[in-house]
């Protein structure tokens, strides 16, 4: 017994190597697929195969990753991985106990497949019960004992939720006649949790959230019926219907009463339609009241808590406040004329003029361009009565921020200057709903290395050769080694010495039933395509293999788009990416006196931020 226990923390504490040493390979070469390190690692043993590894990958990288390459998302992730609780689990060391409950729950559930089918398609999912089985359920489905038990599954109990039908879901009664649902137990804890997080833990939201939606419409209902009852209604100055206090909002100026319903509608043709001017109230940026007067207009406006409780109604409720709240805030800085840098995702934005100290701010002429810096000179020299014109203007003016002073836009101008070359241009959102990492150069997401303006034909290219990639590759059960087929017969032997079949991914080895080259058809056929007399696998041949393919890169395509925000989208892909989101970056702004001026000090100086350690070590005077 207590070698059992040894050998158990032996092989615990070998896993925790292991995954450190995987999450060190992950940051250092984030473009790789994390199962080449996983066959490296097991491949070179010792203390010194973190090192071998790394080696192995900087000599020869192509011939180790066989084009198992990261897409450019996930690309993104690897590199902001930092130890080994932020790598999926699907990617890291599994431990044995894992690993047996897995094969065990899916041998008994695909008691029609081969068990070296099952372990083959483990191997090549790194033993993930959530990935491999949609595969062993496609491969299952094409048995004929599938066609015969779908045949006499169409008088069982049917589900509207295939999460319902899980093989490992147990419904049981409750004392008051419900159906309450739990998971069969696997022996293993991390398996369990996994089956509960993906497989019950959505059930359990799914029907808290209707439950949820049946007590608030028998809520509602109940609480109409009782204030019926007791002839406290209120009418509504909008649509003139009867409601209870609950579902109520006051004008701010009149006290009208506005139900909730007509706040919604008010809101929704004020973002979806085209009510925007009329609905809101642009100077104090809220809703208007709709209420019928005799002047056919009411002042005042629906407060903002009240309008979030309206809006909140419906289960669309705060995604559309949110938006009515973006809404606002991008009018606020439009009107405002603040230099920006946005957020290419969503709304958010931070002015670029940041406080300076005195001092702070260096500056000198352009001597790289000395003709530019001539012929804005003479521009300036040309335009100087209309400038002294204009200082007299600022001077006797009251308003100064319709007439600034031209010291303070020169100031200005260079301020933004620097900023513009010291702000690197990785810019991080800080909305707590999006917090992307963008570029705001060629307003895209950060990757690193980042590239701007990187065509996404090339990304999109690529994302689509890594699904086609991995679709084909085949694991070996016995020793972890992938590889791809490029030309040959689908009996396939690993250099371990293990015999599997390439289409099924059957063992065909002695340890396996020993059926070798019997496992394929031996008939004589007088036309290409299938054989009419047996079942088997084709020797040559692979009918599904181009059709996995296709599917595998379409899908690939459309999990992409819809990342990116392209579905629907076709022709010229880069200029979907580059053109598609100008005025997002920085730089967006109006022509005003205040653009000219920074235009024409971009053009003449050069600026640079000094560092603050000198600015603090000159005497003051």
């Amino acid at each position: 017994m207590a070698n059992v226990y040894d050998q158990e923390n032996a092989h615990d504490r070998q896993l925790v190597e292991l995954n450190g040493e995987l999450a060190v390979l992950i940051r250092i070469f984030p473009d790789v697929l994390p199962d080449v390190f996983r066959e490296m690692l097991l491949k070179f043993g010792g203390e010194s195969r973190l090192e071998i590894v790394a080696n192995q990958l900087l000599k020869n990288e192509d011939r180790w990753v066989n084009g198992r390459w990261r897409t450019a998302v996930e690309r993104t992730e690897a590199s902001d991985a930092i130890d080994v609780s932020q790598i999926p689990e699907a990617d890291l060391f599994r431990r044995n106990s894992y690993k047996w409950a897995v094969k065990a729950t899916l041998l008994q559930e695909f008691k029609t497949l081969n068990q070296s089918t099952v372990k083959a398609v483990l191997a090549e999912q790194n033993h993930s019960y959530t990935l491999a089985r949609p595969i062993l359920k496609k491969i299952a489905s094409k048995h004929w004992r599938s066609s015969v038990s779908k045949f006499f599954s169409r008088w069982a109990r049917r589900s509207e939720d295939a999460t319902e039908r899980h093989p490992m879901m147990r419904w049981t009664k409750s004392a008051d006649g419900f159906s309450l649902p739990s998971l069969k137990v696997t022996g293993d804890p991390e398996l369990d949790h996994e089956l509960h997080k993906t497989v019950l833990a959505p059930l359990y939201a799914l029907h808290k959230a209707q439950q949820e939606a049946r007590d608030w419409d028998l809520a509602v209902q109940t609480n109409l019926e009782e204030a019926e009852s007791a002839d406290a209604l209120f009418e509504c100055g909008c649509c003139f219907s009867s409601t209870t206090f609950e579902r109520i909002a006051e004008c701010s100026a009149s006290a009208h009463i506005i139900c909730y319903s007509c706040v919604s509608s008010s809101m929704n043709e004020a973002l979806f339609g085209q009510g925007w001017d009329r609905n809101i109230h642009h100077d104090r940026s809220l809703l208007r009241c709709m209420a019928l007067t005799a002047n056919d207009s009411c002042a005042g406006c629906i407060l903002p808590n009240a309008t979030q409780r309206a809006v909140y109604q419906s289960k669309q409720g705060p995604q559309i406040f949110a938006q009515f709240e973006s809404r606002l805030a991008e009018e606020a800085l439009t009107q405002a004329q603040v230099p920006l840098v946005r957020c290419s995702v969503c709304s958010y934005a931070e002015a670029t003029d940041l406080y300076h100290p005195t001092g702070t701010i260096q500056f000198h002429i352009n001597m790289k361009h000395p003709f530019q810096v001539f012929f804005h000179t003479l521009l300036v020299l040309g335009l100087l009565p209309l400038l002294f014109l204009y200082m007299l203007l600022s001077c006797f003016m009251p308003n100064p921020t319709k007439f600034p002073y031209l010291p303070s836009l020169f100031q200005t101008a260079l301020t933004r200057l620097a900023n513009q070359q010291q702000f690197p241009p990785r810019f991080q959102c800080r909305s707590p709903t999006c917090s992307a990492l963008t570029c705001t150069n060629c307003s895209k997401p950060w990757r690193d290395p980042h590239t701007c303006f990187e065509s996404e034909v090339v990304e999109l290219r690529t994302t689509i050769e890594a699904a086609r990639t991995a679709a084909l590759k085949r694991t070996c059960p016995r020793c972890g080694l992938g590889f791809i087929k490029e030309s040959g017969c689908n009996k396939l032997a690993c250099v371990c010495g293990y015999i599997m079949c390439y289409v099924c991914r059957q063992g065909l080895g002695p340890m396996d039933g020993g059926e070798e080259y019997s496992h394929f058809c031996q008939h004589f056929r007088y036309e290409a395509g299938r054989c009419r007399e047996c079942e088997k696998c084709d020797l040559y041949r692979n009918a599904d293999e181009d059709a996995l393919v296709k599917a595998a890169g379409l899908e690939a395509e459309r999990e992409w788009r819809e990342k990116q925000g392209l579905m629907g989208e076709k022709g010229n892909l880069q200029k979907v990416g580059v053109e598609g989101r100008k005025g997002k970056g920085n730089g967006e702004e109006i022509w005003t006196l205040q653009g000219w001026v920074d235009w024409w000090v971009q053009n003449v100086f050069v600026c640079s931020l000094r560092p603050q350690e000198l600015v603090s070590d000159q005497p003051a005077k």
